[in-house]
C-alpha cells in the first residue's frame, strides 16, 4: 500500500493529515511524546468508531515505535490505563471541579502514564513547576465547566492541562509528538511555550480545526517565550499515490 498524507508547515509546527498507523514509522527521532488518545469509550467521532479495540490498534502503533522518543506523556484515562503497556510511572492531574462522573462519584483527576527518564535528576523545579507526580488545578482553573474555548470536537482536553504537561515534561526548543492531535491543543501548547511540533490527524475536520489554532497561537505569541521565526505556511505537500488514504480503523 502506498503511502498517502497532506503536510502543512506552521511556525515550528509540522502537522501531518493522514493515519497515524502509516505516518509514525517514517518519523525521525523526537524528545517526547504527549498525547491523548481515544479512550475507546463511545465518543462520536466524525469518521473513527470510539471502541476498545480500534484503541488497542492504535496503541500497538504508538509504541511499535517506542525506541524513537526519549520520554512519553499519555493520557490514557481511567478506564483504560491497562490497556496500555507498563508504564515507568502513573502520574496524575487532579482538579476541585464536578463538570463530570466517574465509577465512584465525581471524577476528579485523570492518570498519566509516563514512559521513558524524567528531566534531570533531584527535586529541583522544571521549568517553574515543582517536580513532581502530580499536577493540580484549583478552583476549576480551566477545565471542566471552565475551561472557556469552545472547540467543535467530542472531547478536547483542556488547554491549561495540556500546557501543564508539556511544560513539565520538555525543555524549551525540544521537539513534541501528538499522534492524535485532535483540535491541536497540544500543538497550541508547544507554540506559546516554544518546543517544536509534529501532530498527526486522520480526520480532516479536526485537522483544520488544528491548523487554525496553531495559526492563531504563533499569531498571538506569549511576551516571554523566545519564538522562531515568523510563522508562515508553506505550500501543500503531497505524496503522490494512486488512492485516497485507507481508514483503517472504520
Amino acid at each position: 500500500m502506498s503511502l498517502t498524507f497532506h503536510v502543512e508547515y506552521i511556525g515550528d509546527a509540522t502537522l501531518y493529515l493522514g493515519d497515524c498507523l502509516e505516518i509514525l514509522p517514517t518519523l525521525d527521532r523526537v524528545d517526547a511524546v504527549v498525547t491523548d488518545p481515544p479512550y475507546g469509550i463511545g465518543f462520536k467521532y466524525e469518521s473513527y468508531n470510539d471502541t476498545r479495540e480500534n484503541l488497542e490498534t492504535l496503541i500497538s502503533g504508538l509504541f511499535s515505535i517506542a525506541g524513537k522518543w526519549e520520554r512519553a506523556a499519555i493520557f490514557s484515562g481511567p478506564a483504560q490505563v491497562w490497556k496500555y503497556p507498563e508504564p515507568d510511572w502513573i502520574c496524575s492531574i487532579t482538579w476541585d471541579t464536578t463538570g463530570s462522573r466517574g465509577f465512584c462519584g465525581f471524577s476528579q483527576w485523570t492518570p498519566l502514564l509516563f514512559y521513558g527518564k524524567d528531566l534531570s535528576g533531584g527535586f529541583r523545579n522544571i521549568n517553574g513547576m515543582t517536580k513532581s507526580d502530580v499536577i493540580r488545578f484549583s478552583g476549576g482553573a480551566g477545565v471542566g465547566f471552565m475551561r472557556g474555548e469552545q472547540i467543535d470536537h467530542p472531547c478536547p482536553k483542556p488547554f491549561n492541562i495540556v500546557k501543564s504537561v508539556v511544560s513539565r515534561f520538555s525543555l524549551g526548543q525540544e521537539t513534541i509528538l501528538d499522534p492524535f492531535m485532535g483540535s491541536g491543543t497540544t500543538g497550541v501548547a508547544c507554540a506559546k511555550l516554544g518546543r517544536k511540533f509534529i501532530g498527526i490527524e486522520i480526520e480532516p475536520k479536526y485537522f483544520d480545526i488544528a491548523c487554525k489554532r496553531i495559526q492563531k497561537a504563533y499569531d498571538q505569541p506569549d511576551l516571554f517565550i523566545k519564538q522562531p521565526k515568523k510563522a508562515e505556511q508553506e505550500a501543500i505537500n503531497f505524496v503522490e499515490t494512486t488512492s485516497r488514504i485507507e481508514r483503517r480503523l472504520k
